[in-house]
């Protein structure tokens, strides 16, 4: 029978080398976990950069096409305005302002009325200039209101023949409450009446321009704001036709 000499530094020595291995297991599980994971975040972070590249790229387009979209509009607003303004000089010679535009407008209510245009074209080349007319005279005469106490205010010519009245709105004070005078911002309407009881009615902003005919005799009126409360007119005749 033999008798193995028992050493007790062999059983140190291989519990130290389990105690080294179990270390160097565990160092290199840590380094492979960590290795791995390093790794899994690295294709991680490069996916999510991938799809900020692709979601860039996306938004420079889209912001490419607003922006030409933008430009477009902005070249058809300009064209629109353009045109509009085209169409707007184009009217304003169509339709000037003044007596043309109120002679205009009655030529075209005369003939969609029923008149026939050969005769409006008849009338009109008889038209002559006015002649023998007199020298003008002014005078004046208050337009009523509502707010208005006074007498009531007329103008008549010199031999009778037209008598001449007017209202207006109230002008406002800073308060907002009515004036006696008339606003001459807003139109006013004005009646003239021949010595034979024949009456014509006239509303508009002023200054107002009106013709009245009587026999061989034609009163020519222009109707302009006067002083507060006034109304001037100016008036000539002249033979007729």
């Amino acid at each position: 029978m033999e008798v193995s000499p028992y050493n007790p530094y062999d059983r140190y020595r291989r519990r130290s080398v389990r105690r080294t291995q179990s270390v160097l297991n565990i160092i290199l599980a840590c380094v492979i976990t960590g290795g791995l994971g390093f790794y899994l975040g690295r294709l991680q972070s490069e996916q999510s950069l991938k799809t900020l590249y692709k979601q860039k790229n996306s938004s420079e387009t889209q912001i490419e096409d607003l922006q030409d979209q933008l430009t477009r509009l902005r070249a058809e607003a300009q064209t629109a305005n353009i045109k509009l303004l085209q169409a707007h000089e184009s009217f304003s010679e169509a339709l000037p302002e003044g007596p043309m535009q109120e002679l205009t407008l009655l030529l075209k209510q005369q003939i969609e009325g029923g008149v026939d245009p050969k005769r409006m074209e008849t009338v009109l080349r008889s038209v002559r200039p006015p002649q023998n007319c007199s020298e003008p005279q002014t005078k004046r005469f208050v337009l009523m209101t509502p707010a208005y106490n006074g007498p009531q205010s007329k103008m008549t010519t010199n031999e009778k023949e037209i008598t001449l009245t007017g209202s207006g709105e109230s002008a406002k004070n800073s308060k907002g409450k009515a004036e006696a005078w008339f606003d001459p911002s807003k139109s006013v309407t004005l009646v003239f009446e021949t010595n034979e009881g024949a009456k014509q009615e006239k509303k508009s902003h002023l200054p107002i321009y009106h013709s009245i005919i009587l026999g061989d005799k034609e009163f020519r009126f222009t109707i302009a704001q006067g002083e507060q409360s006034f109304a001037k007119v100016t008036y000539d005749i002249c033979d007729y036709p």
